[in-house]
């Protein structure tokens, strides 16, 4: 076994944030968003991530013209319960390492508009989307990849299973 190629994984994410991500979206029958929120590491040259927390703003509509959300939360909205989350846990080194939003019976992938999202908004080099579907229990998460034609991959992951409280 190579140490290096079969532990280090791009994402970690304790189990108790993707599980009420998990929650949040199977309460819900239109798509929904949020943020992601953790810390970044680097190892021998290897950008990885903690996934520690997650933000929501209750806000998300369904678009039948447009078969995605239109989210009502604004980007200042997230942005303020941000900084208020860094105050609350007192770590001001945590960022906005992604964003998460829900494909209701969709099927895990990135649509054009959540491409283009995941372009404009969370465009820097270790930002990821998770894309959860509660109807058919999946999730994954994606990067950009302008070298593939669909211009994004899955990104590997693990869930820490402990407490991290």
């Amino acid at each position: 076994m190579n140490f290096e190629k079969d532990i280090i994984f791009p994402v970690y994410i304790y189990q108790d944030v993707i599980e009420n991500i998990k929650n949040l979206c199977s309460k819900s029958e239109s798509e929904i968003f949020g943020y992601l929120i953790g810390s970044i590491f680097i190892w021998k040259q290897i950008i990885y991530l903690i996934i520690a927390e997650s933000l929501f703003i209750e806000g998300a509509v369904h678009s039948d013209k447009y078969s995605t959300s239109q989210i009502k939360g604004t980007a200042g909205e997230y942005q303020k319960e941000f900084q208020n989350l860094k105050k609350l846990k007192g770590d001001f080194n945590l960022r906005i390492v992604g964003w998460w939003h829900s494909h209701p019976d969709f099927g895990c992938f990135l649509s054009s508009t959540d491409l283009l999202t995941q372009k404009s908004f969370f465009y820097k080099p270790y930002q990821v989307a998770l894309v959860v579907d509660p109807i058919r229990n999946e999730f994954e998460f994606f990067a950009i990849d302008n070298s593939i034609k669909k211009g994004y991959k899955p990104r590997s992951y693990a869930i820490i299973r402990i407490n991290k409280h």
